[in-house]
């Protein structure tokens, strides 16, 4: 008997030993459960981030990812789909002891996994080497971004028409950032090699901090010509001149251009009918196309509001991910970026495969609030694009008068001439002469204005303009200290007393309908 006690005693000890390492076993796998939760919501708040700045660079810049961007998003695809076939969320899976143990060890291995891609992610997050030197690996072997939409197709073929045309020579395309220009002259570039109509294609980022020499530079590596470093801006225009009127002709694109380049200076010869060669660029500013004498402009508009959705479509991860509920909400989020596919990219990149209504709602919100600083990338790659623009205005004046035009609703039709008095009014325009005068002066700074694409006319003729809504929603963020903006949100009675700071200096409250104002 004594010898079946012990026995007893040593089989109930074992047990119990087995059934507090069971126990403790679901306990460390709970947790692992939980952190694995965790850390995979923290790498796919990394995966937003860094989709975010690629998408903004493909569609400013027509940029390809580096290979080991590539291969971090490609590893991120196969740690979800490893994750998914775990089988998480299996309500009955905790009875399954030896299928959870085998879980719960493949769950630790992937943890490693995604712990060693959040480090790599946070290098590229905080880096902005995150894409091909385009110098090192000519535009015409990279993958050229799509077009959105039948519209884009159409200023393509018109760009293209042009440049075959013997009689036009220059050409300026222009339009508001992030509309996609240089996403249209990718396209053009990448046709214009595989055609071999012309003996050299080349493209030249100039961008705002431009310089000769740099450009010349540029210019001197695509043509496999070497520059002495110590000679002056004339002997190397003099030898880049040489070089490309040794070929048979040439296309030349400039992107991105915020300054009149004289292309003599650079050393690049004058296009003509009888060397068959082409100046194409890229701007925002059709003084630029002016100042360089171009022979033909072609403005780039955005996306109609069929091509914007179905863009965004694309962006937020697909039509299935847009419930019944949230798609009214979501066709609306569409909306708000105004046909700009920067915006489109950004904010669809933001909300990608967001389920959640409330979400969505809130983004709405923000975009009709002007209020985006909660919507990733809307700062940085958006309002960041669009205020070169704004900066690049030539005086305070007249960025001042830009400003004031946020004071009127959204897809408000402004009179041109009852604008220019109250510029006029406030004082926004200094100039000595009769009242003729300063209503002269007022239409110069309009006309800049339009020229920058900041402001539009509305229809063809120039009674009535209007502000894009994106770069209206640009002002009222550069204005959010100094302008109380309240139009068109159904107001009864008059802002709080809180909200008149001591800072403001104008208000709006058009489109309400409050019949007196308190105190």
């Amino acid at each position: 008997m004594e010898i079946v006690r012990e026995l007893l005693s040593g089989a109930c000890q074992t047990a119990w030993q087995q059934i507090c390492q069971l126990l403790n076993y679901i306990r460390e796998h709970d947790e692992n459960d939980q952190t694995m939760q965790r850390e995979l919501d923290f790498l796919r708040s990394q995966e937003k981030d860094i989709s975010a700045k690629l998408n903004a660079g493909n569609v400013r810049h027509g940029k390809r990812p580096r290979e080991e961007v590539t291969n971090w998003l490609k590893n991120l695809e196969e740690i979800e789909s490893d994750v998914n076939s775990l089988g998480y969320g299996d309500a009955q899976f905790w009875l399954k002891y030896f299928s959870r143990l085998k879980r719960s060890k493949k769950t630790v291995q992937i943890l490693h996994r995604v712990r060693d891609l959040q480090a790599r992610g946070n290098s590229f997050a905080q880096s902005e080497d995150i894409f091909m030197d385009s110098l090192h690996e000519p535009l015409s072997s990279l993958s050229a971004p799509p077009l959105h939409g039948s519209s884009a197709e159409r200023k393509k073929d018109e760009i293209l028409q042009c440049i075959m045309d013997p009689e036009v020579s220059k050409i300026g395309v222009y339009g508001m950032g992030g509309v996609g220009k240089t996403t249209i002259m990718t396209q053009i570039y990448k046709e214009l090699n595989e055609k071999k109509v012309f003996e050299i294609v080349m493209w030249v980022t100039v961008s705002s901090s431009f310089n000769e020499e740099e450009l010349q530079n540029k210019i001197a590596v695509r043509l496999h010509c070497e520059l002495s470093s110590s000679g002056d801006l004339m002997s190397k225009a003099q030898k880049l001149h040489e070089a490309l009127g040794r070929r048979r002709n040439f296309v030349i694109i400039l992107d991105d251009i915020w300054d009149g380049v004289s292309l003599q200076n650079v050393g690049i010869p004058e296009p003509n009918r009888s060397n068959g060669s082409k100046v194409v660029w890229t701007t925002r500013f059709m003084d630029v196309c002016n100042s360089m004498e171009s022979q033909k402009e072609i403005k780039i508009e955005g996306l109609t509001d069929e091509e914007a959705w179905s863009l965004f479509k694309e962006k937020v991860g697909g039509e299935d991910i847009i419930s019944p509920e949230i798609k009214p909400i979501a066709e609306q989020v569409a909306r708000e970026c105004g046909g700009l596919p920067l915006a489109l990219i950004t904010v669809g990149c933001a909300l990608r495969k967001e389920k959640q209504l409330p979400v969505w709602r809130n983004a709405l919100h923000q975009l009709k609030t002007s209020s985006t600083d909660q919507i990733k990338g809307m700062t940085k790659y958006v309002f960041g694009s669009l205020k070169f623009s704004y900066n690049w205005l030539s005086s305070d004046k007249i960025r001042t008068c830009f400003l004031y035009c946020a004071l009127y609703p959204e897809d408000y039709e402004i009179l041109v001439d009852e604008l220019i008095e109250y510029w006029m009014a406030e004082g926004l325009i200094d100039e000595e002469g009769c009242i003729q005068t300063e209503k002269d002066k007022g239409h110069a700074y309009l006309k800049e204005l339009k020229d920058a694409c900041m402001i539009e006319n509305v229809g063809d003729d120039d009674e009535y303009v209007k502000m894009h809504d994106l770069i209206r929603d640009l002002a009222i963020n550069i204005t959010k200290e100094i302008f109380m903006v309240k139009t068109g949100s159904q107001l009864k009675e008059s802002p709080k007393e809180e909200e008149w700071v001591e800072s403001l200096q104008r208000v709006s409250l058009m489109r309400n309908y409050i019949e007196a104002f308190k105190g």
